[in-house]
């Protein structure tokens, strides 16, 4: 007991964060991988919205477009197609699981999970409607602003939200 005693504060705060993260963690592995993945009905759902948008502002910036099944884009070209790790489900997990294991008031909780997993979303829609117009217009860049530009603005845009988080809404301070 005495070697819990001579661990400063923020020490414990580092390590009661990481088994917070480490048991969240797990616990949306086992319900993703176990329930929501095999019954696949989140997974479609946010696809096929991801697909409507996509199409929905195609079509509004005066594009002729398709739609199949998990895929749309602009006629005459192959699109692209949204798979379940492309629909942000991870992404709203790890944002969501953050802020729920980070310390602050359940009210700033309430407000900022939603509000941010909806910032997400339409960072999606922005990203794949802007993939859509790559396949168009520089094709041969697709797979490099697929894997790396999009990924790092979209997580550059995640830490700036969890930033906020620590410095306007929790309750516990970092140094």
């Amino acid at each position: 007991m005495n070697l819990l005693k001579n661990i400063k504060p923020q020490d414990k705060f580092i390590a009661l964060f990481i088994i917070k993260g480490l048991v969240l963690y797990l616990a949306w592995f086992l319900i993703y991988d176990n329930w929501l993945l095999k019954d696949g009905m989140v997974d479609h759902f946010l696809i096929q919205h991801l697909v409507d948008s996509t199409q929905f502002f195609l079509n509004f910036f005066g594009y002729d477009t398709f739609q199949y099944a998990d895929s749309v884009g602009v006629d005459g070209t192959h699109g692209v197609l949204i798979g379940a790790p492309c629909n942000g489900m991870d992404l709203f997990a790890l944002f969501a699981g953050f802020i729920m294991i980070f310390p602050g008031k359940v009210k700033h909780k309430l407000f900022f999970i939603p509000v941010g997993l909806l910032i997400i979303h339409i960072l999606n829609i922005i990203r794949l409607v802007s993939l859509a117009m790559i396949v168009v217009y520089f094709p041969k860049s697709l797979e490099f602003n697929h894997k790396y530009t999009f990924t790092f603005i979209v997580y550059a845009v995640v830490f700036l939200m969890w930033v906020i988080w620590i410095k306007k809404y929790s309750t516990k301070k970092i140094n």
